[in-house]
């Protein structure tokens, strides 16, 4: 497996027993006569701006298994996975500045067979700061795909991406649809917030980099306003449409003929809907990033991704890509 690389001039460990950290910081080996894993020290007294997180294969760390089925929130495994990386995976951080990225690499780098033997699935969780005027970032999506091919190892050429979804901040599914001044604010927000980053998505897709293009949480009122908001500025309607079961025990009878007119694939899903809350984040780097302001460090995204082998039906990784800043 390849360790996860950030830049050439980023601080790297330069000894395997946890001595040294390049000048940057020092490591205490508490009990290491007994196989107890070094500690950073320092970190403590560190304040990062920005924190980039890349979970372990939760396949194999165990993530998946610790959920409890009767849960409605899926972010169980997000935190449970998060915990587990920065618990033992702190230690060889890349510090560069004020910017700290940590990563599992034991389960991290290339896949084990030919890429098309595989099935790359990607749901994009934008966390957008509560209020924020901003129209969704098409820089985090650059780091997030950016951040998934160092995850799996992906070619110069980068790799392509068979299904991609993308989850906007504070989307719920509305069975019962929406009245006339919703769907006025709602195709506003495609306009303003949604439509540039939708744009980008569009051209990767008919690039060839993802596959099949897909939105989480959309009524059929908000599917329909956003291919038409698409198509004007020659965009691709989307192709999927995600339903947390746990907001809609049954799928609208209009949804479900609309999906089906428009070729549009209706899937389920258990995530929440605010997979990663800014004090969930805070409570989880705590401990280990003492000094860190959690209450200056917003979520930007969650990307999550599974690697399906497509001959057997079974998901070799299943990972999360954190992404956190002050600024």
């Amino acid at each position: 497996m390849t360790a996860v690389q950030v830049s050439n001039d980023i601080y790297r460990s330069t000894a395997a027993n946890g001595q040294h950290y390049n000048g940057k910081t020092d490591f205490h080996s508490y009990g290491a006569q007994n196989g107890d894993r070094a500690l950073p020290v320092t970190f403590s007294k560190d304040v990062f701006s920005h924190v980039t997180l890349f979970t372990g294969n939760t396949m194999v760390t165990g993530a998946t298994g610790l959920l409890n089925a009767s849960l409605k929130k899926s972010n169980q495994e997000l935190v449970s996975a998060i915990d587990h990386t920065l618990h033992w995976s702190l230690e060889s951080a890349q510090i560069h500045g004020r910017a700290i990225t940590i990563a599992d690499n034991s389960t991290l780098g290339p896949l084990e067979d030919d890429r098309s033997k595989y099935e790359i699935t990607v749901k994009l969780f934008f966390l957008s700061p509560q209020g924020s005027s901003d129209p969704l970032s098409v820089n985090h999506l650059h780091n997030a795909i950016q951040h998934l091919e160092t995850a799996i190892g992906a070619t110069s050429t980068g790799i392509k991406i068979d299904h991609f979804i993308l989850a906007i901040p504070n989307q719920t599914f509305d069975e019962n649809g929406l009245d006339p001044s919703e769907i006025e604010q709602f195709t506003e927000d495609v306009q303003v917030f949604y439509l540039p980053i939708w744009k980008r998505l569009s051209e990767l897709r008919q690039s060839g980099k993802i596959g099949r293009l897909g939105v989480s949480e959309f009524s059929k009122q908000q599917l329909e306003i956003l291919k038409v908001a698409a198509v004007n500025v020659g965009a691709v309607a989307p192709e999927i449409n995600q339903v947390n079961l746990h907001d809609c025990c049954v799928l609208p009878k209009e949804l479900i003929e609309y999906a089906k007119t428009e070729g549009i694939e209706l899937l389920t899903h258990g995530d929440s809907s605010d997979i990663l809350p800014k004090a969930t984040l805070a409570s989880l780097l705590q401990p280990h990033l003492a000094a860190t302001s959690a209450s200056l460090l917003d979520p930007n995204f969650v990307l999550k991704y599974s690697v399906l082998i497509s001959s057997r039906g079974l998901i070799s990784r299943k990972g999360y890509i954190v992404d956190a800043g002050s600024e």
